[in-house]
């Protein structure tokens, strides 16, 4: 897979992933979601419908506060039975709580598009992003 950086790139990804533990902002990556949209993210994407129309968009906020590990930062988002079926084209992380985060909210800070993951039976499925990121020279 490849992720997409928006935004202020890899510094912000550092940063705001770690937040809930590290800093005193309430700004971090709080909520994950997927949708079934073709849309390709680019850097300049600010919301979830940036490049046009999202279709079967599911927010989630994360399981936990996201776990650190030296330089590794793990996510964990659980798309709950009873939430549909549909392909799952892209997944996203959005810096507000869920009930802020919607498809034309301000809230995106980077994302995984061009995936084919096939959500066609009423069953749970749990979504674990690591970022690993180390500091420059």
């Amino acid at each position: 897979m490849t992720a997409t950086f928006a935004n202020q790139g890899l510094q912000r990804i550092g940063i705001n992933a770690s937040q809930a533990t590290a800093f005193s902002s309430s700004r971090y990556f709080r909520t994950m979601s997927v949708d079934d949209s073709a849309n390709a993210i680019t850097a300049t994407d600010t919301a979830a419908n940036s490049g046009g129309a999202v279709t079967n968009f599911y927010d989630q906020a994360l399981d936990a506060t996201p776990t650190r590990s030296n330089q590794t930062i793990t996510h964990v988002m659980t798309v709950p039975t009873g939430s549909g079926n549909f392909t799952i084209r892209r997944i996203l992380m959005h810096d507000d709580t869920a009930a802020n985060v919607t498809t034309s909210s301000t809230t995106l800070g980077w994302g995984i598009d061009g995936q084919t993951l096939a959500k066609t039976a009423d069953f749970t499925i749990a979504f674990t992003l690591r970022l690993t990121y180390s500091q420059g020279p």
